[in-house]
């Protein structure tokens, strides 16, 4: 959230979107869908412009050494963030656009810890916002 707020980011209580997406997924709410979506598109709304949806796993990377190759694992972590009035995907990101692939990506992740790569991707999703929204 840091990112987010000194970009001049508004966030949330994250108990009242919490709340009103439960445990559905973010498609319910981007998804022209059922009658229901839309009442619950139109609620989230109410208390938010853009949803940002954070998928975070790991994958493995190789890194090259002199003693021979060895695996590390990576944060992958993905941002989109979606208009909710319009459900418009704005801006996209992901720790490979900060980490790299692979060999560069092993070499990196162990030089940051997860927050700081996460606060990366979250840069690279505003700059995306900012390059690309109207």
């Amino acid at each position: 959230g840091r990112p987010l707020r000194y970009a001049g980011a508004k966030l949330a209580d994250q108990k009242v979107p919490a709340a009103l997406i439960a445990d559905r997924p973010l498609d319910h709410f981007t998804a022209p869908t059922d009658e229901t979506a839309r009442k619950d598109r139109e609620a989230l709304a109410k208390v938010a412009d853009i949803a940002i949806e954070a998928l975070v796993s790991s994958r493995p990377a190789t890194i090259v050494g002199v003693a021979g190759d060895g695996t590390v694992n990576v944060p992958d972590i993905q941002l989109t963030a979606i208009r909710l009035s319009d459900s418009t995907v704005l801006a996209q990101a992901s720790s490979t656009d900060v980490l790299g692939k692979d060999q560069q990506a092993g070499a990196i992740a162990k030089k940051f810890d997860i927050r700081e790569i996460t606060e990366a991707t979250a840069l690279a999703l505003l700059e995306d916002l900012t390059v690309t929204t109207k």
